[in-house]
């Protein structure tokens, strides 16, 4: 099932009222955070399984002591609702599987020609 939250529909929105051309592929990037870095790892050789790519796992906040993990991950796709909704449920399915929290995604603004 392909369902976009509240978030989804707003970061769409707003790349919308700039201009973004929805149907240009670019390459969105996840953030998914964990508490134990066993569940990280896992998790992270998951989603490379289902096609993501530059999986990164780190932890960002480890100067402060912070003991919680973050995986990074990419994938190359479109901002069409059933796209970006297909990729972010995979995603959001495995972490929840994995004990994690996807926290998110980022993706650059296309404009159209």
């Amino acid at each position: 099932m392909t369902t976009l939250q509240t978030i989804d529909f707003q970061t769409l929105h707003a790349l919308a009222a700039h201009g973004d051309n929805k149907t240009a592929i670019r390459d969105v990037i996840h953030y998914t955070y964990f508490t134990d870095e066993g569940d990280a790892r896992n998790f992270a050789k998951a989603l490379f399984a289902k096609g993501f790519h530059d999986v990164a796992l780190s932890q960002p906040a480890a100067e402060e002591g912070d003991q919680g993990f973050v995986v990074r991950a990419h994938h190359e796709g479109t901002l069409i609702p059933a796209d970006i909704g297909e990729r972010l449920s995979t995603i959001r399915e495995l972490a929840e599987l994995h004990s994690g929290d996807h926290d998110g995604w980022e993706a650059a603004l296309m404009l159209e020609d």
